[in-house]
């Protein structure tokens, strides 16, 4: 009995003491996720208000996104909102869901379809697997690029004969690079779900008291009505 008093005792204590110091939270370096240069994006930005409701300091930075899931694999990376898949169960505790990415293709001239693309290049932002389903049953060939600016432009110019637009984004960069005589049009594909996940192996996943508080400011009111805000800067 002693020593199941002395285990609770540990166990509280270290609850109460296991996030004195920030916790490490990467973000994917692909805007408007994630923006190396200056450090910021929509990701950290709504992960700093999360943490802030719940009473968790954070660590932020930006990382390449194979990067984020491997750390995230490893316990290293505690806290990340990512595309959510079944494969990242196994080493993510999902806590909600606070948003959709909205996929689709960008072209220019005659109407184009899922059958139309076999073998014809398609830019695809470097570092994402978002559109690996729909490059295989399309035939598609994937032309990897840094950015839909870079992308958009080799649209532009016939490089490309259609870029993989991802809202949100996709509509602030379209306006920033058209001109009158441009006539985008687009072939929508899917939504996919971005959800917050927790690394399985970090002491955060371990505080049932931390991530009820986090799930529960993400499902609130006022956690839809801030990824709406952060939405809206860019589509």
């Amino acid at each position: 009995m002693g020593r199941t008093w002395l285990g609770m005792l540990a166990s509280i204590l270290w609850l109460q003491t296991a996030h004195a110091e920030p916790v490490q939270s990467s973000s994917q370096a692909i805007e408007p996720w994630g923006d190396a240069a200056s450090g910021d994006g929509l990701a950290p930005r709504f992960l700093r208000w999360l943490a802030a409701q719940s009473g968790l300091q954070l660590r932020q930075d930006i990382r390449p996104l194979p990067r984020v899931v491997e750390d995230l694999k490893s316990g290293q990376n505690a806290l990340a909102l990512l595309t959510a898949s079944p494969e990242r169960d196994a080493f993510g505790l999902e806590l909600c869901r606070p948003t959709a990415i909205r996929l689709s293709v960008i072209y220019r001239g005659t109407a184009l379809s899922r059958d139309s693309l076999r073998q014809r290049p398609v830019g695809i932002l470097r570092g994402t697997h978002t559109l690996d389903r729909f490059i295989a049953s399309s035939g598609a060939q994937p032309v990897l690029v840094g950015d839909l600016h870079q992308g958009l432009r080799m649209l532009r110019i016939g490089r490309l004969d259609a870029m993989m637009c991802v809202r949100p984004d996709c509509g602030r960069t379209l306006r920033e690079i058209s001109s009158p005589g441009d006539q985008w049009s687009e072939l929508p594909i899917s939504r996919e779900p971005m959800a917050v996940y927790v690394s399985r192996l970090s002491p955060l996943a371990r505080d049932r008291a931390m991530l009820d508080r986090l799930r529960a400011a993400c499902a609130s009111p006022q956690g839809q009505k801030k990824m709406a805000e952060l939405l809206s800067a860019y589509d």
